[in-house]
C-alpha cells in the first residue's frame, strides 16, 4: 500500500516537475599560496571558480614569519 502510493506521488512529481540537469560545478575553494624568494614571502589569494577553473590575485608580500 505505502508502496503504490510513494510511486504514484513520484509519477505525479515528475509530470508536474520538469528534469533538470546541471553540469557538475566545483566549490568555491579559497586558499593562500605562498612563495619565499631572497628573504620575503609572498603571497596571493587564490579560489576555483564554479567552471573548475583557478584564479588567483595579485602576489603581495607578508611578514616572513607567515610562511
Amino acid at each position: 500500500m505505502f508502496k503504490n502510493v510513494t510511486e504514484r506521488v513520484t509519477r505525479a512529481v515528475e509530470v508536474l516537475l520538469p528534469k533538470a540537469t546541471a553540469d557538475a560545478g566545483c566549490p568555491p575553494d579559497p586558499y593562500t599560496e605562498c612563495k619565499y624568494i631572497n628573504g620575503v614571502c609572498f603571497c596571493r589569494n587564490c579560489s576555483t571558480t564554479g567552471a573548475c577553473k583557478v584564479v588567483c590575485g595579485t602576489w603581495y608580500s607578508m611578514s616572513n614569519n607567515y610562511c
